[in-house]
């Protein structure tokens, strides 16, 4: 093996990728937005809590438009306001839920989506808020129980995070997200099998759950399974050409195989789709490593083939 593979596995899937992914996973989860609850409780059949469907995702044309014909429609202001958080446009999205809560100040998931954004406003104080109307008003809401678990997050309280993860995952119907946030603690405390088989009952919920499947693989990439993983990988690309974790650990999946162009192309690629976050710092510092060790070589010969890892194709770009 190669110095720059022992740096890159030491930086990346054996020292720091997978927990850092493990930390940009449950960051992620802080301002994740959960699907709206369709439950059986006590609590959601009463007349003082009450629930919304979850809205279909429309641009943010088509969810002003819908407003426009039915101004007291719950789901086109839970749509529009999802269309502003997908654009990035907090104070609008959170415009938005507000005009919700004061047409409907019992429905649980208004609250849970107001909260949700004021996590993405950086005000944790109204987003507890909030959750807890939410929480309140419909103690089996699971999307009540996932967001108070990104708020505890967010503070440091693991344990008390972990706990309504648990508590959203028992909840009608089960989270699949709150099962990766439930996993991604596992990860951390040590616990790979649980994590794993949490990771299988969140695809169990939705095949195409991104997090679940970059994570899922995160975690058997760690335990040397880079076949199962890269399949994974891949998986989620389909799903989502543009997840840059997913890529950034393609890439490492590519170095640890030596085929060092298609390591540049993707880790290049997760700049290109957001230079700002800190998966593309990693991916700029770890291109700026391959690139210094091949000048470093060049001219030189060496004895070792490189081999892609099954799963792993040599592809062009």
């Amino acid at each position: 093996m190669t110095y720059i593979i022992r740096v890159l596995r030491h930086r990346a899937a054996l020292g720091g990728l997978i927990a850092f992914f493990l930390l940009i996973g449950l960051r992620g989860a802080e301002s994740s937005p959960a699907p709206a609850a369709k439950t059986t409780s006590k609590a959601a059949a009463s007349k003082n809590a009450r629930t919304t469907a979850a809205a279909p995702v429309v641009s943010i044309e088509e969810g002003l438009q819908q407003i426009k014909k039915t101004p007291k429609d719950a789901s086109a202001y839970l749509a529009l306001g999802g269309a502003y958080r997908r654009a990035g446009r907090y104070q609008e999205a959170a415009d938005t839920y507000k005009k919700l809560v004061l047409i409907e100040p019992n429905n649980s998931t208004a609250h849970v989506s107001l909260g949700a954004v004021y996590m993405d406003l950086k005000r944790p104080d109204d987003a507890e808020r909030e959750f807890r109307k939410a929480e309140k008003l419909n103690p089996g809401d699971p999307a009540a129980h996932y967001n108070l678990g990104n708020f505890y997050l967010a503070k440091g309280r693991r344990d008390d995070a972990l706990s309504e993860f648990r508590r959203a995952t028992e909840l009608t119907p089960p989270l699949a997200d709150a099962w990766v946030s439930y996993s991604l603690i596992q990860g951390e405390l040590g616990k790979p099998d649980d994590a794993i088989s949490g990771y299988k009952k969140a695809l169990a919920i939705d095949s195409t759950n991104v997090r679940a499947l970059t994570n899922y693989a995160n975690a058997v990439y760690s335990q040397g399974k880079i076949p199962e993983a890269t399949a994974m990988y891949r998986k989620a690309l389909q799903h989502d050409p543009r997840n840059q974790e997913a890529n950034y650990n393609m890439g490492v999946a590519f170095a640890d195989a030596q085929i060092f162009k298609q390591a540049l192309w993707y880790w290049q690629k997760v700049v290109e789709i957001d230079s700002t976050t800190a998966v593309a710092e990693s991916a700029k510092s770890s291109v700026q490593i391959l690139e210094d060790f091949l000048a470093s070589q060049s001219g030189k010969t060496t004895t070792t083939q490189p081999q892609s890892p099954t799963g792993v194709t040599i592809e062009k770009h």
